[in-house]
């Protein structure tokens, strides 16, 4: 009885073919890496156009007036009649 082994895997292809192979086909991985890379880029991009300098220097305020202006409760306008009527 003799065995043999088969040193070339036929499910295993080269990197480069795998590759070759990806770009070609319509896969839905593809896609979906596509439109992540392309929503990343954006929201990268409008991250360093927004939000990563003040537009003045003098534009800082103190954390804690922040956290006041952020966590209070605004006061409740009064919805009288007589708002309403003039």
């Amino acid at each position: 009885m003799t065995t043999t082994f088969n040193h070339r895997n036929p499910s295993r292809r080269a990197p480069r073919s795998r590759i070759v192979a990806w770009a070609r086909g319509p896969t839905f991985a593809r896609d979906i890496l596509i439109v992540l890379a392309i929503k990343f880029a954006l929201l990268l991009v409008l991250k360093i156009a927004f939000f990563n300098d003040p537009q003045a220097q003098n534009m800082s305020l103190p954390p804690a007036q922040v956290a006041h202006a952020l966590l209070s409760v605004p006061a409740a306008s009064s919805s009288e009649g007589e708002h309403h009527a003039r």
